[in-house]
């Protein structure tokens, strides 16, 4: 397999590394961010004039220190004279946002085609798109769906072997996909999990400890968690699907007519194809047989989340404003004189 960065353009993160201000690289991504959202669904490429309309909006909502940090970074980079635009007179916000775009497309986020009317429109790379779709997964912080992928896998493996007319090579494939993703995103919880362990022990007042508890963490854990422990658990499906899989790991015809299937879906050979599906049909029975550990896991460390957060509100509550039992008394008091107010919900800037 090769590296990369043996792919993808040498300088496409110098954009990233910027002198000047620090918050420029928040700028940058800002930008590509929006850029993406407007070309992922483009069948045709964008008008360099909706490019340009983007960005001005976003400097105008961003305020001066933008412009002023932008600034900085075309002296940094000897820019010189930058892009024309086509509107008379351009304003500033116009000019350096022909500047971003030319500097976008010098690192190889964007690429300018240009027409022989000499309109302009701007593509993004393949690699554009994954990177850019990974980093607003980062930049939306939702929290990993579970819910259905193990029904979906436990539905595609029955068809499989009582329609005999149902593609196998899909259902391998989509149950692979769909176990995969599972584990995958069990694993990355359980390491969360961990750090929301060491944030509640870090000196946090009680407000920032109970919203890291209530807002924070519980949309990380987040109801999807909960569906595949109780109405999409694991035992509902697991034991049909490595079942069915084990008893097709030893029938030689199926393995072959599978095979035969994915080979004239690909460009691999029968012998290449007979390979990956049984890889794929043993690392789905892999998976699934140490899913019981994993889940045992989270559940000690959500439960260790929960001691140390807890322990650290009982005793913030009882070192602030005297004992616990006081400082609930009066919250109790406090609410009371709220709703004698007329008011059923706490003001916005209630601590």
């Amino acid at each position: 397999m090769p590296n990369p960065f043996d792919i993808l353009p040498s300088n496409l993160f110098n954009i990233f590394t910027t002198q000047g201000f620090a918050s420029l690289q928040r700028h940058y991504m800002a930008i590509l961010i929006r850029i993406y959202s407007l070309a992922e669904f483009n069948r045709f490429g964008l008008a360099r004039e909706v490019v340009i309309a983007e960005i001005v909006d976003y400097l105008r909502d961003a305020g001066a220190n933008a412009e002023d940090e932008i600034k900085v970074d075309m002296a940094n980079q000897a820019a010189g004279e930058v892009d024309a635009v086509s509107t008379a007179n351009p304003k500033p916000e116009q000019t350096y946002a022909s500047y971003l775009i030319r500097r976008l497309a010098e690192s190889g986020w964007i690429e300018r085609e240009q027409h022989a009317d000499y309109s302009e429109t701007i593509i993004l790379p393949d690699y554009a798109f994954t990177l850019l779709e990974a980093l607003r997964s980062i930049q939306e912080q939702k929290p990993r769906e579970f819910k259905g992928q193990l029904y979906a896998a436990h539905q595609l493996i029955t068809s499989a072997h009582t329609h005999k007319d149902f593609s196998a090579t899909l259902a391998v494939s989509q149950t692979y996909e769909n176990v995969r993703q599972v584990v995958r995103g069990l694993n990355e919880l359980n390491q969360n999990i961990r750090r929301y362990v060491e944030r509640a022990t870090k000196q946090m007042d009680v407000a920032s400890l109970l919203r890291l508890q209530f807002d924070d963490y519980t949309q990380t854990l987040g109801p999807a968690y909960h569906a595949l422990k109780t109405s999409d658990h694991v035992s509902r499906y697991r034991r049909d699907i490595i079942n069915q899989i084990q008893e097709w790991l030893v029938d030689d015809d199926w393995i072959s007519r599978t095979a035969e299937e994915l080979a004239a879906q690909s460009r691999l050979s029968p012998a290449q194809a007979e390979h990956e599906i049984t890889q794929s049909l043993l690392f789905i029975v892999h998976q699934l047989d140490g899913l019981d550990p994993l889940l045992a896991d989270i559940d000690q460390r959500h439960a260790q989340y929960l001691r140390t957060s807890f322990r650290q509100i009982r005793y913030k509550l009882g070192n602030a404003d005297g004992s616990f039992k006081d400082c609930l008394v009066s919250l109790a008091q406090n609410l009371s004189a709220l709703q004698a107010d007329g008011l059923t919900e706490l003001p916005e800037n209630a601590d």
